[in-house]
C-alpha cells in the first residue's frame, strides 16, 4: 500500500505511532520500500494524552524510528494534543519538558484549544524549537481555528475537515473527518498557504480520511499548485466532478 501511495504523494504522516511504540524494523521497511517519500510520525499518545511518560519511554520511542531519524527523509515529530489541553502554567510547563526530553529532534506541535492562540505563546514554543501546526476545523466555540501564521523553520498544515455536526459526540470517532471540502474550500485553503510560504518548506496533511475523501482533496490541491496529477480511475468514478471532467 505505502509503495502505491508514494506514486501520487511526496509525504507521508504516519499514525499508528499514536496508538503503539514504533519498531526501527518497521520504519527501516518504510525506507527501504521507497525511494523519495518522505515521513512525519504522530508522537505516541502517551506524550500528549495520557501525559505520564518515563525517560525510558522516550528512549523506546526515539529507538523505534531510529532509521528515518537517520536518514535524510524525515520531516518532523508531530505532538498533537487534545481541545482540552488548554493554556495554563502546568501544561505550558509540560511542553518545555518535552522540548528538552526530546531535544535534536524536528518537532511540530498541534493544539487544539483556543486558549493557545496568543503570540507570547507562539514566541515560546519557537524559541523551544517547535513549529506550530496550522490547522483547520469546524469553527465551534473553544477550537482554535486561525488566522494561520509562519512559527518555526517550516509550515506544517493538517487539514481535518469541518464536519461540524460530527466533531462533539458522534457515535465513532471516524465520523468527525467524514467531510469532503469543496474546490472553492480547497481554493481559500490554498490562498490561505500562499501567504505564508515565505520561501520555506511546506508541507500539508488531510484528515479528513473517511472513505479516501483526503485522497481526493489532496489531489485537488496538487492540481491547484499546479502539479501533474495522476487520478486513480476508483476514486475518480466514486467523487466524479466537471474538475475531472
Amino acid at each position: 500500500m505505502l509503495v502505491y501511495y508514494s506514486k501520487f504523494f511526496d509525504v507521508v504522516e504516519i499514525n499508528y505511532t499514536f496508538y503503539s511504540m514504533p519498531h526501527s524494523y518497521t520504519f527501516g521497511e518504510f525506507l527501504n520500500r521507497t525511494k523519495k517519500l518522505k515521513f512525519s510520525v504522530k508522537a505516541n499518545r502517551i506524550f500528549t494524552h495520557d501525559r505520564n511518560y518515563s525517560k525510558d519511554d522516550v528512549k523506546k520511542f526515539l529507538e523505534g524510528i531510529e532509521p528515518l531519524l537517520e536518514s535524510n527523509r524525515f520531516i518532523a515529530l508531530l505532538f498533537q494534543f487534545p481541545s482540552e489541553f488548554d493554556y495554563r502554567e502546568e501544561n505550558v510547563e509540560y511542553i518545555e519538558r518535552l522540548s528538552l526530553d526530546f531535544e535534536g529532534i524536528d518537532k511540530v506541535i498541534e493544539v487544539r484549544s483556543r486558549s493557545f492562540g496568543r503570540w507570547d505563546f507562539f514566541r515560546f514554543v519557537e524559541e523551544l524549537g517547535f513549529t506550530l501546526a496550522n490547522v483547520d476545523v469546524p469553527r465551534l466555540k473553544g477550537l482554535l481555528v486561525g488566522p494561520w501564521k509562519r512559527v518555526g523553520y517550516m509550515n506544517y498544515i493538517r487539514l481535518h475537515g469541518r464536519n461540524e455536526d460530527k466533531w462533539y459526540g458522534s457515535g465513532e470517532s471516524f465520523e468527525r473527518y467524514n467531510y469532503l471540502y469543496t474546490e472553492d474550500e480547497l481554493k481559500d485553503i490554498k490562498n490561505r498557504i500562499d501567504i505564508i510560504d515565505k520561501k520555506v518548506d511546506t508541507y500539508i496533511f488531510f484528515n479528513n480520511h473517511y472513505r479516501a475523501k483526503a485522497v481526493y482533496n489532496a489531489l485537488q490541491l496538487k492540481l491547484f499548485f499546479g502539479e501533474n496529477v495522476n487520478i486513480p480511475k476508483g476514486l475518480a468514478s466514486i467523487y466524479s466532478g466537471s474538475l475531472w471532467e
